[in-house]
């Protein structure tokens, strides 16, 4: 049974000028009909135009303006499309674990990079405690008495 704009625009989820626009000279030559209804002529479009307007509205991502949702891709299309989300959520899921082996050979360096230099640190102060007979003191001071020791 045709259908008015406004019986496809309600049904499609879309406005009355979003369908208008859709029709063009050419399409209105081949799928549009007036008719009488009520005693007023009104534009209607038949079967065929129905199912070209209904593949372009409900076959893309447009949004319904009652509800706010969108409607999907219907059929192969929505499959593909889950498909592909499906693999980027993988190739996403592969660069995390990467990232988390990343930080966990980062972590390690760091842990190996803090012993060595706690170790440089005791090294240090263990070459900074004097040890008798060795310290530049004791060394002047034994330089001092043989100094006096000749006089």
């Amino acid at each position: 049974m045709p259908k008015t704009i406004r019986e496809l625009a309600d049904e499609f989820g879309v406005s009355k000028q979003a369908v208008r626009k859709k029709l063009d000279a050419n399409f209105r030559s081949n799928y549009v009909q007036t008719v009488t209804r009520n005693g007023v002529q009104t534009l209607v479009i038949v079967n065929s135009g129905y199912l070209l307007l209904k593949k372009h509205f409900i076959g893309g991502n447009n949004q319904k303006p009652n509800g706010g949702t969108f409607t999907s891709n219907t059929g192969n299309n929505n499959q593909a499309t889950i498909e592909l989300l499906n693999q980027q959520i993988a190739i996403k899921d592969n660069q995390i674990k990467e990232k988390d082996e990343q930080l966990k050979s980062m972590q390690k360096l760091l842990d190996q990079s803090q012993q060595l230099q706690l170790m440089n640190q005791k090294k240090d102060k263990l070459n900074s405690i004097p040890v008798p007979g060795n310290s530049k003191v004791n060394v002047i001071e034994k330089s001092i008495k043989k100094w006096w020791h000749f006089w």
